[in-house]
């Protein structure tokens, strides 16, 4: 009894209070109420390529071209709360993401000075058996990840239609059929078999 002298005040007093209105507990900015779009293109081709487009009324704008799951470019841009313009171009391809904005950071100084002084200055490590120094080769395509400009290639290149994937091993390839059936494989399947019991 006393459970129902508690409960019913309070659901007296909940269906007493105003009803809040789920668009009164949002943030939409004045600027984005009253948005709507200004174009909006789509383009979707059999072979997988396509391109699409859109504007809004607010000032956002964004547009990507994309060549089936291999390669994609584009550019987006918006007004910033503070009223400037944010801009963004960008390339996806096999070498990544390559991004370019005024609002993006850029490498360091520090950083482009390192890499150079890398590239000139190759490592060197001692060969185990003959004791002489080998220069060991850095990978061109990592320096030109902070140099490459994106004007240079703006139109993806198509993937060949006659290629074969690829089998890339992450570790190391599977044992061939000879070392399958090798003494010490045999060994250690034995021993891993003995620890289980």
């Amino acid at each position: 009894m006393w459970v129902n002298q508690l409960v019913v005040p309070i659901i007296a007093l909940l269906c007493l209070m105003p009803r809040l209105s789920l668009s009164d507990t949002l943030y939409i900015p004045y600027s984005d109420r009253n948005t709507h779009t200004l174009r909006n293109q789509q383009e979707l081709q059999i072979d997988g390529n396509y391109h699409y487009a859109y504007e809004t009324s607010n000032g956002i704008s964004a547009k990507q071209a994309g060549l089936g799951g291999v390669a994609v470019q584009g550019d987006s841009s918006y007004t910033a709360p503070d009223g400037s313009i944010i801009s963004l171009r960008y390339v996806a391809d096999e070498t990544g993401y390559h991004p370019i904005g005024d609002h993006i950071p850029k490498v360091p100084d520090y950083i482009l000075r390192a890499l150079e002084y890398i590239r000139n200055h190759p490592y060197q490590v001692r060969d185990y058996y003959s004791g002489e120094l080998k220069t060991v080769s850095h990978d061109n395509e990592a320096f030109k990840v902070y140099t490459r400009n994106i004007a240079e290639s703006t139109t993806p290149v198509p993937r060949p239609r006659n290629t074969t994937p690829k089998v890339v091993y992450l570790t190391h390839a599977p044992p061939s059929a000879t070392q399958a059936n090798s003494p010490a494989l045999r060994r250690l399947k034995r021993q891993s078999r003995s620890s289980i019991r």
